[in-house]
């Protein structure tokens, strides 16, 4: 039989912070139990994302550092990946040094960032992320797989401009939410990640669905025979989206789940934009 996979983002599609919701936690229990593989996309690191991992129960291979890496969730083992070149690295840090935003440059499974980037080394330390916060020029030996920049909107934009039009032919730059900017390998996303584990099956999948909020989705959006988005998603991935499910605070998973167990997906595919 040929799997019916399902791929999702954690961050405002699956859950809201760091707890995924009970009735969530039973829905995807369910799904499974309906012969559909769970799979997540996102920016996190797998260290930040296993706890949302176990509780769905997404055992496939993890899309993690917005598909830079490709990671076994039970054994942290990397099945894929690609770095940035050293050279370019310090490029990207030398372009968005002097702007109004955190910093943070990951390694493997780990960070580096600045005295004052505050934010980024309190969440990490909470999540028993090794953070090496002495950082104290545009400069980094360690290999690096995705670099962030966060905080005010307009900044995050300007940056974004900048980087695009300064260093475009090296790198890629995505928003991952209103006050996040990736910067990862030309030619790595969600999407790219995704195709090189489907190629890895050797089967083709009967469905694949994925589910995402912001523009770091459009990629796996691309991979996907059926498209879901919270109704509170960016436009860009409301527009392309087939489905549309509640957000994330109205439980929204389960409405999705419900749908992809009706079977209601199989007359449809996409063909008429559904709302749930």
């Amino acid at each position: 039989m040929n799997k019916k996979i399902l791929v999702t983002d954690i961050d405002g599609t699956l859950s809201s912070g760091e707890i995924v919701h009970p009735e969530v936690v039973s829905a995807c229990a369910r799904l499974r139990d309906n012969n559909w593989q769970i799979m997540v996309a996102t920016g996190r690191i797998l260290a930040t994302a296993i706890e949302h991992i176990k509780a769905i129960g997404a055992w496939a291979p993890a899309i993690v550092y917005d598909g830079a890496r490709l990671m076994d969730p039970m054994t942290g083992r990397s099945l894929w990946e690609a770095g940035l070149p050293p050279e370019i690295v310090n490029k990207v840090l030398e372009a968005g040094w002097n702007f109004p935003l955190e910093l943070q440059i990951f390694t493997d499974e780990a960070a580096i960032c600045r005295k004052n980037d505050r934010e980024t080394r309190l969440f990490l330390t909470r999540a028993d992320v090794p953070v090496f916060d002495n950082l104290q020029e545009p400069r980094v030996k360690d290999r690096v797989f995705r670099i962030i920049f966060y905080g005010n909107e307009h900044e995050i934009l300007r940056l974004e401009e900048f980087i695009e039009e300064t260093l475009g032919d090296f790198v890629d730059v995505m928003r991952s939410g209103d006050d996040f900017l990736d910067v990862v390998p030309v030619g790595v996303s969600k999407g790219a990640a995704l195709s090189h584990y489907i190629e890895q099956l050797g089967i083709e999948p009967e469905i694949i669905v994925a589910a995402g909020d912001h523009c770091n989705d459009l990629a796996l959006f691309d991979e996907a025979h059926l498209r879901i988005a919270p109704s509170d998603a960016v436009p860009e991935i409301l527009e392309r989206a087939h489905v549309i499910m509640p957000p994330v605070r109205e439980k929204g998973f389960v409405y999705l789940v419900n749908y992809l167990i009706s079977g209601s997906w199989v007359d449809n595919k996409g063909l008429k934009r559904v709302v749930l």
